[in-house]
């Protein structure tokens, strides 16, 4: 079986500007990437799993999501880090675009996005990690642990990290 990196794309890999959706809204967080290297040598599957209410709510296309993320996987690429596979949700149940407003499984923090993830790449969920930036992140699985990362949307929030440094040094010493 394999192990698996989970992680959110808005507030981890890339700066969160409040539904990123243009390419000159993507900014990737450069401090994670050595990391993300690190964490490919030592066998782990790199997969975001990440909520894109911004679909159901009109913010953007599903086709603009696409453009937008496959230019994301093509920059993290020139840098060295492959993604193994994106799973996203566009659902959100206050959305107004049909057929996206609905209450989804894969809508995080519930597990679907990953139990998909699990079943598509053989996924050992005791050996794997999430990381995220938001509660929401806290994916509801049994087994899979998960890293919320400092960020406005928890400010002065318990068991939070303040920087992705302190959740790499754990994960390095865990592991």
């Amino acid at each position: 079986m394999n192990k698996a990196l989970f992680l959110d794309r808005d507030g981890v890999i890339i700066k969160d500007v409040s539904y990123p959706h243009k390419i000159e809204e993507l900014h990737i967080n450069s401090e994670i990437i050595p990391y993300l290297k690190w964490a490919t040598a030592s066998g782990f599957k790199l997969i975001i799993i990440t909520n894109q209410a911004g679909i159901a709510k009109g913010k953007f296309t599903i086709d603009q999501y696409r453009v937008f993320q496959n230019e994301l996987i093509s920059r993290l690429k020139k840098l060295g880090v492959n993604i193994t596979a994106t799973y996203f949700c566009p659902y959100h149940k206050d959305g107004i675009v049909e057929p996206y407003n609905i209450e989804s499984n894969d809508r995080k923090p519930k597990p679907g996005m990953v139990l998909k993830a699990i079943k598509d790449y053989n996924i050992d969920v005791k050996k794997s990690f999430m990381i995220g930036d938001k509660f929401s992140d806290n994916i509801e699985l049994n087994g899979l642990r998960c890293f919320i990362l400092k960020s406005g949307y928890n400010v002065g929030s318990p068991g939070t990290y303040d920087t992705i440094d302190d959740i790499f040094k754990e994960l390095q010493h865990g592991i």
